[in-house]
């Protein structure tokens, strides 16, 4: 199983690379992609465990695109992940 803590640095990765927002699907496809060659697969309630968690620390901010619940990494989040 995967830490939490390897995936919040891999969603800020993502979020970084792409800079753009993700639904839902769109996170758990591309953390999947990462880790389906080591065998291992990211639970829904873990990732959005992670996600409520990088948004609580401002990282990420919360939005709707119609009647999904969308994320986009914040500037703080940016720089979070470049001093890692």
């Amino acid at each position: 199983m995967v830490e939490k803590q390897q995936i919040e640095i891999d969603l800020l990765d993502i979020f970084v690379s792409l800079n753009k927002g993700l639904n839902l699907s769109d996170v758990m496809f591309q953390l999947n992609n990462l880790y389906a060659p080591r065998g291992e697969k990211v639970e829904q309630a873990v990732l959005i465990e992670v996600l409520n968690s990088l948004t609580e620390k401002d990282y990420l901010k919360n939005f709707q695109v119609g009647a999904l619940d969308s994320w986009k990494i914040t500037d703080e989040g940016e720089d979070y992940f470049y001093s890692l």
